[in-house]
């Protein structure tokens, strides 16, 4: 987790003046989902910072409201922090997570420009993502071995 925010400080940029307050309550849950996969550890930091800076994104972007002060920031913040994790999944090669993610930020997005709180939890998908491709894997190794 530490390498995680190194790395996501080091990339965010200070004229952004984002704060990186970082929710940790389920960063173990997260950090333990990796471990249970066959990834390489650069691998696992490197969906550890795409969930994080995503998190971000979508906190900022849930809370807002028209008539809160912060709204312009709140906004603007979250788009930057959606930018950050598409420059830097593309920069991990982790196309296949971008594509699979995309349209579940849609809805959320959606859903909370309609009101509604409640939204798919990203660790859940995060898991979905993982077990496809596992899965995947799986299947292309069966492939190679029968042929």
């Amino acid at each position: 987790m530490n390498e995680t925010i190194r790395l996501l400080q080091a990339e965010c940029s200070p004229k952004a003046g984002i704060a990186l307050d970082i929710d940790w309550t389920d960063m173990p849950v997260v950090e333990s989902l990796l471990n249970s996969y066959d990834l390489g550890y650069e691998r696992k930091v490197h969906l550890l910072a795409l969930y994080t800076v995503l998190k971000l994104a979508t906190s900022r972007h849930k809370d807002c409201h028209y008539s809160d002060p912060n709204l312009t920031r709140k906004v603007l913040d979250g788009d930057y922090l959606y930018s950050l994790y598409i420059q830097l999944a593309l920069q991990y090669k982790e196309f296949d997570l971008i594509s699979f993610l995309a349209p579940h930020i849609k809805k959320w997005q959606i859903k909370w420009a309609e009101g509604h709180s409640e939204v798919e939890l990203l660790s859940t998908c995060l898991e979905q993502f993982l077990n496809i491709e596992f899965q995947r894997h799986a299947n292309c190794t069966a492939v190679e071995q029968v042929g």
